[in-house]
């Protein structure tokens, strides 16, 4: 996932993508996203933290 951003840029984090790209990885067997993720509701709750933690700004070093 991280490097399809890297390719196609922030759009490729959109909510909405979550299920595809699931589906993508795990060969169309969102049970197994499941069994390996957690539920749903966790899976993109890590999906949105990881968003947030790629838009933080970084203190700078000292």
């Amino acid at each position: 996932m991280l490097s399809q951003y890297v390719k196609v840029g922030v759009d490729e984090l959109a909510q909405e993508k979550l299920s595809p790209l699931l589906k993508l990885q795990y060969n169309n067997a969102i049970a197994d996203a499941v069994a390996d993720l957690g539920e749903p509701e966790e899976i993109g709750q890590v999906f949105s933290g990881f968003q947030k933690f790629l838009y933080q700004r970084q203190p700078a070093a000292a």
